[in-house]
């Protein structure tokens, strides 16, 4: 089982390694400590390549921002 970065995981992601991190740090995302280091196995991050959860959310649907009761 190769053991992989985060930032690895992140570039495979398409997402920052911050985002990648507060994905590790949710609970989303499982990772082992070795030697000090969290590191990712790659059968985790196909699964979280497949379910997605590293990918933005879409804005469908959603209301645009106003200014209500403001004027000109």
């Amino acid at each position: 089982m190769p053991l992989h970065a985060i930032s690895y995981a992140a570039k495979v992601w398409g997402v920052s390694v911050y985002t990648a991190r507060r994905l590790l740090d949710g609970g989303f995302v499982k990772s082992v400590t070795v030697a000090g280091r969290r590191l990712i196995s790659n059968d985790e991050i196909e699964r979280v390549e497949r379910e997605g959860a590293g990918k933005p959310r879409s804005r469908r649907g959603k209301r645009p921002h106003t200014t209500r009761g403001l004027s000109a």
